[in-house]
């Protein structure tokens, strides 16, 4: 609320109380709605969700936006002491350490008879609320959804006679080309950063090529990394991407998503493949000089097809003093009908009903991409040692693609690392982490109960 508006409220409520002390009867309440608030990061679609809220009939909800720094603390610190928003929004590897300490309802036998369970991309609804990993208990539903699309200078591929590429082997041909032609300064430019602040960044740009030339970063059913990670076909997808980034613009080991929206809109690069939520910098003619010139395709694979998952999921807190207010609006944000009106306004829904209608695939150039994409998607770790085994990852791979490292050194160094945070928190492995979470979810049965 604007300071203008607060205090036109406080005048408002103050002329409410005289006129009820001298006699006048006081004035009823609007509506004696619940009042529900969710919390998410400050980005457009947070912006977007409040848009979309504000019709829901059944509750007074409020969208609470802070700065993405601050997003898990905040979303924390308040399950800490046992407060905060009704139905918070965490991102997909926060579900680990939210459900093992109890902080969240289990949605399971709720979702049976409230929710399409059977119209969403399976990969989503594991993603976003699925705890632990493969055991069909759900604590949450999708929220946003999000997966990495090609972006392309159209008129550079019609000079060369390109195409989008199907295959990266095929992109970082076309890539090597463009920059030894001079056709642009750059022939790929990518989010290469690895160090802690840039979060996810190489991570997720990686994981998809290691995925599609037929590696696997662990072993979830036996929680084993040695023998995995370091695998030939992820060396050879970690000397492929060493190969990329020698086409990427001078810099880029240390860029960020900012920086690699700014390549190709200025200029510097021909390709990138990115974050559809990223795509409006691309349609924005007056910050993106290039805007005319591009286009998007679904991004490539190799030996498989697989692409980096994004997005969030929406839960409901064990803490809630509203619990069935918070289930109904749940109930009502995942039907078909709310998840076409939230697509219209510049979210992105993991239903298949909704990504196959023409309401989605003509809300922006680049949804049918999307839409088409969105069913490749895998995503990867939601333990609670999640950001220890990322901040490992993201470190070596940095190195070995901008060649500070050996690729297979890197691979090795990664796998004994995280192999030890996995073994020092899981010493039984799998079965040390359900005996963990099993407290958990009675933690957070109780909580349920209690309300």
């Amino acid at each position: 609320m604007s300071r203008k508006s607060f205090v036109l409220a406080s005048l408002l409520l103050v002329c409410s109380v005289l006129v009820s002390t001298i006699g006048g009867a006081a004035p009823a309440k609007a509506q004696d709605k619940p009042e529900l608030q969710i919390i998410w990061f400050a980005w457009p679609p947070c912006d977007n969700l409040q848009k979309l809220v504000s019709t829901y009939p059944d509750a007074t909800v409020t969208v609470k936006c802070v700065p993405i720094g601050q997003w898990h603390d905040t979303i924390f610190t308040d399950f800490v002491a046992k407060g905060g928003a009704d139905l918070p929004i965490l991102d997909s590897q926060y579900i680990g350490e939210a459900v093992k300490g109890g902080h969240l309802l289990d949605l399971t036998e709720w979702m049976k008879t409230n929710v399409d369970v059977d119209q969403y991309v399976p990969a989503a609804l594991s993603a976003y609320g699925e705890y632990p990993p493969s055991s069909k208990q759900y604590y949450g539903l999708p929220a946003m959804a999000d997966v990495m699309v090609q972006v392309y200078r159209k008129d550079i591929f019609e000079k060369a006679g390109f195409k989008p590429a199907t295959t990266w082997s095929e992109l970082l041909t076309q890539a090597q080309k463009i920059k030894a032609d001079k056709l642009a300064p750059a022939g790929f430019s990518w989010f290469w950063c690895g160090a802690a602040a840039c979060y996810d960044n190489v991570q997720t740009a990686w994981n998809q090529i290691a995925w599609s030339f037929g590696g696997e970063l662990w072993d979830p059913a036996t929680f084993k990394v040695k023998g995995v990670l370091d695998s030939p076909e992820n060396l050879k997808a970690l000397q492929f991407a060493a190969e990329l980034y020698k086409t990427s613009p001078e810099g880029s080991g240390n860029f960020g998503f900012g920086e690699d929206v700014d390549a190709v809109c200025t200029g510097k690069a021909a390709m990138t493949v990115i974050w559809v939520g990223f795509g409006p910098s691309f349609t924005d003619k007056t910050g993106c000089p290039q805007a005319d010139n591009l286009a998007f395709a679904v991004a490539p694979g190799e030996a498989k097809h697989v692409l980096s998952l994004g997005g969030m999921g929406i839960h409901v807190s064990a803490y809630t003093q509203n619990k069935d207010a918070a289930l109904a609006f749940l109930k009502w944000f995942e039907s078909k009908d709310t998840q076409l009106e939230w697509v219209k306004i510049g979210g992105y829904s993991a239903r298949t009903d909704v990504l196959d209608s023409d309401i989605f695939k003509n809300a922006a150039p680049y949804n049918g991409v999307f839409a088409e994409s969105y069913k490749l998607v895998k995503d990867f770790w939601n333990l609670p040692e999640y950001n220890d085994l990322l901040v490992v990852q993201g470190e070596q791979l940095n190195l070995a693609i901008t060649g500070q490292v050996d690729p297979q050194t890197a691979l090795t160094t990664i796998a004994d690392k995280q192999q030890a945070i996995l073994d020092k928190a899981y010493p039984n492995g799998p079965a040390g982490m359900s005996a963990v979470t099993g407290a958990g979810g009675s933690a957070t049965m109780a909580a349920t109960e209690a309300k």
